[in-house]
């Protein structure tokens, strides 16, 4: 038995039957409590499952009797009489008992507790009498009163439910007459006199282990906060006065206190892992019991969450995997005949996610049938005819989330009970989270849980906006735009009376924050004096992109997360607070609460805009970007962007000669200096060959081939355009040039930086090195003449034999002619045949690179893609030119 789960049943369990006993005799001076009732029936019910689960079958047994006579109770069939407490204070002291056992020995005490079983079943067939149908323990079928709340974090989510019935497991237990039953108890009581010993103290395990109260470790880490505070106004003093002594004590107290505040932190935070990997158990064992066949993956272990929320949690993801498990993944043989796998497959994916902890619980099985909600939400009178009508399909689905609700057919020791759900949404909304689904009939669903980080420590971006600072979680961060007022501002365009900016051909919306929360304050005089300037934000908001214009963008930081008070809940567009370094407070921005708060609809009309060009634009070609610049000869020419490194400015006197070579230092290396117009026998002359009298910097393009540095000396650097169209390699006349590409009403001709490169001494020496070690033979599958050459050239690199191919159906046709191709990369977007159309026809096939390995590239790679490219046949979906990622995947595989 693993020893770690063992230790957290034993804690669970004794720390639930500690309060038990008095919640009971309560319950005898108050009989109709519900809330208290409620209570007690949650930690029994806790108990009999994880009992069972753990394979302990008296305790179980004793527990079930227990919670069924409880729920007669919550039914109003039986009343909290002396009588039936008595049975039920029994019943917790021999679960005590029996615990202990398991604490000292590892196992149930070999002793009966039959006796203990029959008194609860003789107040049960006192019930029975009064009842039309007969009761039985496995299975109460008698109606019942729903009460809101019934049932506990613990027991809706623990879901360490017994595969067994109670009436299985009460054919198993020894019956011992009445009389051999009482001597047993007798010898027992004896031999506790004799020992000293007291079955109801403390447990080993529990002695080990201290819960603190969560109250108290938000004082301490306030306490540390201010303690943090002090430090640096100490060190500020300190700096400020010459004293060695005061100087050596700041420091002393500096470091103090870091570890301190570390340690502090490190006690409340902990990776989901520590959680998650205990469902690999719970996922084997109950999908073992149903006779199917599950396999579990878990994304993203590392994610931290701050450890009281982890414990809050861990009990809603347990009932959703078990609801997975039960409702949710299909028998195999039924899974067969739909054309599915017969291993169905639950995935728990974790992550850090606008300021929140994102965790979702997703199935490839029946999905949720909405129908079958409204028949069953109006056969209970949850909901009437009337209300159904007028709900959403997302309301729908939100019905299972209500009191009493359940699908299932017959109580099971899994579900029927009519609880669990509504307990899940509302423990996850008390601590400031929140449950959403998703989910399509006959494909899977999806549930999403967002948990608030508390304390989590995040880094973060801090603006400030009319003299108010505020941290954005740099998750939500996708990048930073500057724009020049008075020459870039038609870029910012007003649409059904909205901002949007164009950010590199795509319209997104843009927001200003001091007017969208309404700040009032004056700007400071920095932000004044960059008043010129536009700072945008862009963020993404779960896929949707928007920017952010603030005055003034300061710096990145770690922030410590603290929640918002009851009375600031409701602003979603704010995910927490932090201190900030110098003491202030900072509000920390919520990306998604935010766009949904500014954005009117609009940002929905001009998605639809974007979509509609970029389907326009699909099996075309994929979107390149190109820096405009001007040679010798005063036209313009394109670098692709996507070798340029930076652009400098250098000083005649800064270059040096190396016989015929320019030469800069840059960093702590010569970069060799390229004249363009020479290698390309251009009209006109360099700016290395000569100098006007009012010039006195040289405009280069630092580009990166193959890891070594190299300066393009140009004339001028005019821009940096996008373009979707084709380029055209026949229109050439000289080595250097790719082809030419039309942009803005204009025809561009492409430098071939590596044809130049290589026609240049400088480049010789790298291009014709070959990394040594690493074989195999590749066909990359690419139709533009840019990035084939850019990648073809990068694999050779690596030691690759790379063969090309214009589109798919080229590729297929070259494929019948060549054996020993190891693998494929390929691009999605093609004319002719797209990617996806040549690896489902190549996967269809029987020839002997049906299982080839395939690796996709492609410029955008959202969710939907790789989702699609799974049914499809890829095994790697990559970002198009990231090298690393391509390098690492294709050593994988060859």
């Amino acid at each position: 038995m693993n020893q770690d789960l063992l230790n957290e049943f034993l804690i669970e369990s004794f720390e639930n039957l500690g309060t038990i006993s008095e919640e009971i005799t309560s319950l005898e001076k108050i009989s109709r409590d519900k809330e208290l009732l409620n209570s007690i029936f949650r930690k029994i019910h806790t108990l009999k499952g994880s009992a069972g689960f753990l394979g302990f079958k008296k305790l179980q047994a004793v527990a079930h009797a227990a919670e069924s006579l409880l729920d007669l109770m919550r039914e109003n069939i039986v009343q909290a009489n002396a009588k039936v407490c008595d049975c039920l204070l029994e019943a917790v002291d021999v679960c005590n008992e029996i615990l202990k056992n398991i604490d000292d020995h590892k196992a149930e005490p070999t002793k009966e507790y039959t006796h203990v079983i029959e008194k609860i079943q003789s107040q049960i067939k006192k019930a029975q009498r009064s009842l039309e149908e007969p009761l039985i323990l496995s299975g109460v079928n008698v109606p019942r009163l729903l009460f809101e709340d019934e049932l506990s974090p613990a027991a809706a989510m623990k879901n360490k439910e017994a595969s067994q019935t109670g009436s299985e497991i009460m054919s198993e237990v020894k019956v011992n007459r009445p009389e051999v039953v009482m001597e047993q108890k007798k010898e027992a009581q004896a031999a506790q006199l004799e020992s000293g010993e007291n079955v109801f103290k403390n447990s080993n395990v529990v002695d080990s282990v201290v819960r603190v109260n969560v109250q108290l470790l938000d004082k301490i880490m306030n306490v540390v906060g201010e303690l943090v505070l002090s430090r640096n106004q100490i060190l500020q003093f300190s700096n400020a006065h010459e004293s060695s002594e005061l100087s050596r004590l700041a420091q002393q107290l500096n470091t103090i206190t870091s570890e301190l505040q570390t340690d502090i932190m490190s006690t409340r935070m902990q990776p989901v892992g520590s959680v998650l990997s205990k469902f690999e158990r719970i996922v084997r064992d109950l999908a073992k019991g149903q006779g199917k066949k599950i396999k579990l993956e878990i994304i993203g272990k590392e994610t931290e969450l701050d450890k009281t929320l982890l414990e809050a949690i861990r009990d809603p993801l347990t009932h959703l995997i078990r609801n997975s498990v039960d409702h949710g993944i299909e028998s195999a043989e039924l899974r067969k005949q739909r054309g599915k796998l017969e291993e169905g497959r639950i995935v728990i994916r974790s992550s850090h996610e606008s300021g929140q902890v994102s965790i979702e619980i997703s199935d490839d099985g029946n999905g949720i049938e909405p129908q079958k909600i409204i028949a069953k939400a109006i056969q209970k009178g949850i909901l009437t005819a009337e209300q159904v009508k007028s709900m959403s399909p997302k309301q729908i689905l939100q019905i299972i989330f209500m009191p009493g609700f359940s699908t299932a057919e017959q109580v099971t020791s899994i579900s029927g009970r009519g609880v669990g759900m509504d307990v899940v949404k509302s423990n996850v909304e008390k601590i400031g989270g929140s449950v959403d689904i998703h989910s399509d009939v006959g494909v899977g669903s999806t549930f999403k849980l967002k948990i608030p980080l508390t304390l989590a420590i995040v880094p973060a971006l801090v603006i400030q906006d009319r003299s108010e600072t505020f941290a954005i979680p740099q998750v939500s961060l996708v990048e930073l735009v500057r724009l020049d007022e008075s020459t870039d501002s038609n870029k910012i365009e007003k649409l059904y009376g909205a901002e949007f900016f164009r950010l590199r051909g795509n319209l997104i919306p843009v927001f200003r924050l001091s007017q969208t929360l309404g700040l009032l304050g004056s700007k400071s005089t920095s932000e004044l004096a960059s008043d010129s300037n536009v700072n945008i934000v862009v963020l993404n908001a779960e896929g949707k992109i928007y920017g952010l214009i603030v005055d003034l963008i300061l710096d990145t930081e770690e922030i410590v997360v603290k929640p918002l008070s009851k009375k600031l809940k409701s602003l979603s567009f704010y995910a927490g607070a932090t201190i900030m370094g110098d003491g202030q407070v900072a509000l920390i921005l919520d990306a998604i609460g935010f766009y949904h708060f500014a954005d009117k609809g609009h940002g929905h009309k001009v998605e639809k805009m974007n979509s509609s060009i970029e389907d326009d634009i699909l099996n075309k070609t994929d979107s390149q970007e190109f820096l405009i610049c001007e040679l010798g000869d005063h036209r313009h020419y394109a670098i692709p962007l996507l070798l340029v490194n930076r652009l400098e400015e250098f000083k005649r006197e800064q270059i040096e000669w190396s016989g015929d070579q320019a030469l800069v230092k840059y960093g702590d290396l010569p970069m060799p200096l390229i004249n363009l117009e020479q290698s390309l026998h251009l009209k006109g002359q360099s700016l290395l060959e000569y100098q006007r009298a009012d010039d006195d910097l040289i405009a280069c393009v630092v580009i990166r081939v193959r890891e070594h540095l190299y300066g393009l000396i140009v004339h001028d650097i005019v821009d940096i355009q996008q373009t979707d169209s084709m380029i055209h390699s026949d229109s050439v006349d000289r080595k250097g040039l790719l082809g030419t590409v039309f942009m803005k009403n204009q025809t561009i001709t492409i430098l071939d930086v590596h044809a130049i490169l290589q026609d240049q001494n400088a480049g010789r020496a790298i291009y014709q090195t070959r990394k040594k070690g690493s074989s195999g033979k590749i066909l990359m599958v690419e139709d533009s003449p840019l990035y084939q050459k850019i990648q073809k050239d990068f694999l050779e690199e690596e030691g690759y034999t790379v063969i090309t191919a214009n589109n798919g159906r080229d590729a297929l046709v070259l494929l019948e002619s060549e054996p020993d191709i190891n693998l494929i990369v390929t691009d999605i977007e093609m004319p002719v045949m797209s990617g996806w159309d040549f690896t489902e026809e190549l996967r269809k096939s029987k020839g002997r690179y049906k299982s080839i390995p395939i690796i996709a590239v492609s410029s955008k790679v959202s969710t939907q893609d790789r989702d699609r490219g799974v049914k499809c046949g890829f095994n790697e979906h990559l970002e198009k030119l990231n090298k690393h990622d391509l390098k690492e995947a294709i050593q994988n595989y060859i």
